[in-house]
């Protein structure tokens, strides 16, 4: 929220700085925090995005290994059957 307030806040100065002198350096500093800011937002999402993919293949892993062991239970309990009929 404060992110998004600076921004406004830097659009808001920017407009108005051709009509009030020495407002310039003022909005400058203003739109740099705004793109410090993003650049923060923008990182944490990527973090975020790279924690939300190990997850998913680890997800992932843990139900294809589970998948093969069912298989492999499977074929063990058909060999069984076979090998118990006379």
């Amino acid at each position: 929220m404060e992110q998004a307030f600076a921004v406004v806040l830097g659009l808001g100065a920017v407009a108005v700085s051709p009509f009030v002198p020495g407002l310039r350096p003022v909005a400058r500093k203003v739109v740099a925090g705004g793109l410090a800011a993003a650049d923060a937002v923008t990182s944490a999402a990527a973090v975020a995005g790279e924690h939300w993919k190990d997850l998913v293949a680890e997800a992932r892993a843990e139900r294809e290994a589970a998948a093969a062991a069912r298989e492999t239970a499977a074929e063990l309990d058909a060999e069984t059957i076979t090998i118990s009929k006379p």
